[in-house]
């Protein structure tokens, strides 16, 4: 009878150890997941903050001057960002998280959007300042959202923050 107990005692040991085991691995292979795929995105965010400075920047002047037809044009492109053109393991992330990334894609369709329309229906030569704002106001907005998701993904990713230069602190 203690051999039986021994033996079943053995057992459950051994299956609580390989239970543990696989929990280890699998909880490696997951933080491993989500810091590949922080690096990636926060380094995709982070070129989508710059090219939003860009345009916020652009004022439609080239060294001060209007263009050949005496108008005001625009000079930087609009910033794409694609989320799902990268192989990452997105379920590692948690859910809210990565519907804010998977979703920004459509916030910029509608900024853009909104764009469109001004140019359509409000802009007036020969500065077409309603297209400059609308845009900075437009990509203003977008970068700083940018911004926080990077932060987000930082801290989850544990990566270190971004040291910016202008001395602008981002508190979110």
């Amino acid at each position: 009878m203690g051999t039986a107990i021994i033996g079943l005692l053995g057992v459950v040991i051994g299956s609580f150890l390989s239970m543990g085991k696989d929990w280890w691995f699998e909880y490696r292979r997951r933080c491993k997941n989500i810091e590949y795929l922080s690096i990636h995105v926060v380094c995709m965010l982070d070129r989508f903050v710059n090219d939003c400075v860009t345009v916020v920047q652009d004022d439609g002047l080239v060294n001060g001057q209007y263009d050949s037809d005496g108008c005001r044009s625009p000079h930087a492109s609009l910033p794409k960002f694609n989320p799902q053109s990268i192989d990452v393991e997105w379920k590692s992330l948690p859910a809210s998280l990565m519907y804010d990334i998977l979703s920004f894609p459509n916030e910029i369709e509608e900024s853009d959007a909104i764009i469109s329309s001004v140019i359509e229906y409000e802009s007036n030569p020969p500065d077409f300042a309603e297209i400059f704002d609308e845009r900075h106001y437009q990509y203003s907005i977008l970068g700083l959202i940018a911004a926080k998701l990077a932060l987000i993904l930082r801290k989850l990713g544990k990566i270190p923050e971004k040291n910016i230069q202008t001395g602008i602190q981002l508190r979110f």
